[in-house]
């Protein structure tokens, strides 16, 4: 079914037009939430902001109106990204709280093994490069809030996360 023809359908007959919507969407958002959230929550959270993001989505589209929306997939990406990054901040607490040593152990399994590595690659990085790593990929902070966390320039900021991109790039080669 189209966006088009579910936003038709979210007008019509709302309650049917969501459980398509979720039908259509549901595993695109359990990824982003999967990605977004491993390692700070557990599987039952996971499922309930993916349940969040839905209930989200449909309170928007009921205030502006369905039919004034263009697509559902960009709309539900955005909802799904915040809300993902807004349950981790709570999760783990302040952004400047987080010490990478207080990371969560990951379980034994190879993609599990794969995130541990990484993990431990960008902390030895070592600071401020590891931070900057962990603020915009693991926070999602634009390069203006991570320059007024760090007290660098944004400019600075992009130009360090390059760098530390650079060199991460190369540990992980040396590992291959």
């Amino acid at each position: 079914m189209s966006d088009k023809e579910l936003l038709l359908l979210l007008e019509s007959d709302p309650g049917r037009g969501l459980a398509e919507v979720i039908k259509s969407y549901g595993a695109y958002v359990r990824r982003i939430a999967e990605a977004k959230l491993r390692g700070i929550c557990d599987k039952r959270d996971i499922e309930e902001a993916v349940s969040d993001v839905f209930v989200s989505f449909y309170k928007y589209g009921q205030q502006v109106g369905f039919d004034s929306l263009d697509a559902i997939k960009p709309m539900i990406l955005i909802i799904a990204r915040r809300h993902c990054i807004d349950l981790f901040r709570q999760k783990s607490g302040a952004a400047d709280e987080v010490e990478l040593d207080s990371l969560p152990e990951v379980a034994d399994n190879s993609l599990d093994m794969h995130h541990a590595e990484l993990i431990e690659l960008i902390k030895a990085l070592g600071e401020p490069d590891s931070r900057l790593i962990w603020l915009r990929y693991f926070y999602g902070l634009s390069s203006k809030e991570m320059a007024k966390e760090t007290g660098l320039k944004p400019n600075t900021v992009d130009k360090r996360i390059a760098r530390a991109l650079s060199k991460l790039r190369a540990m992980l080669e040396e590992d291959m």
